[in-house]
């Protein structure tokens, strides 16, 4: 495997605090790893530049030294979906896949492996080409990527994910689920206790960790939480 997507059910569920975490779990097994977030809104503007802090977070807490206009070539600045924040900015969309693919192959140069998070849940719309609206499972189809499925565990969460590993069957390999805690969960919440194992089971899919909420995002606090919390890679 020289490539793994990181999805999630929706925004927020904590893609790439995972996409971190499975970092630093492969690196710590001896693997040149690389990170990627080829597309990213909401960014903020520095320096008369955009920089998107998710993919700031991610070089930083795992010590990667990339550049971040690999890790990150295309940035909106609106906190929308990238086509509808490229149409509001009057931007030209048809390039966003082959911008995103010239950093992938870059960085493909550099590294055994490359975690690719996407933006929003599998079917945000990414941009527009040939007449066509793209979404994020159309590139995990194109650069035929094996996928991790970040979904919380909270109400709801069972629909969410078995519709997102449903829109993936037969367009790529699913690896398993990862259940993380983007927002603190309570310690009786009966949904979260019990909707991960329903959904493995409805699913047939693996569970690779569970991620709690952390307070402690430092590189040496997530280094620890990499090793405590996934299950995967061995």
């Amino acid at each position: 495997m020289n490539a793994l997507f990181v999805t999630g059910t929706d925004t927020g569920v904590g893609k790439t605090l995972v996409t971190a975490l499975l970092a630093l779990r492969f690196r710590a097994r001896g693997v040149n790893i690389g990170v990627m977030k080829p597309f990213a809104s909401g960014c903020e503007e520095s320096n008369g530049a955009l920089i998107s802090e998710d993919a700031r977070f991610l070089r930083d807490a795992t010590g990667i030294e990339d550049a971040l206009n690999l890790i990150n070539p295309v940035r909106l600045a609106e906190p929308l979906a990238p086509l509808a924040a490229a149409r509001r900015a009057s931007e030209n969309s048809s390039d966003y896949f082959a911008r995103a693919r010239r950093a992938f192959d870059a960085l493909l140069g550099a590294h055994e492996t490359v975690l690719v998070e996407g933006v929003g849940g599998l079917l945000v719309p990414i941009c527009e080409r040939d007449g066509r609206i793209l979404t994020c499972r159309d590139l995990i189809e194109e650069w035929k990527l094996p996928v991790v499925v970040v979904a919380r565990r909270t109400l709801g969460t069972i629909n969410h994910t078995a519709l997102t590993v449903e829109a993936l069957r037969g367009r790529a390999e699913i690896a398993g689920l990862v259940f993380c805690d983007a927002t603190p969960v309570e310690n009786d919440d009966i949904a979260a206790q019990t909707s991960p194992e329903i959904i493995a089971e409805m699913t047939n899919l693996p569970i690779l960790g569970h991620v709690p909420f952390l307070n402690d995002v430092s590189p040496a606090a997530l280094r620890e939480a990499a090793e405590q919390f996934l299950e995967w890679p061995k």
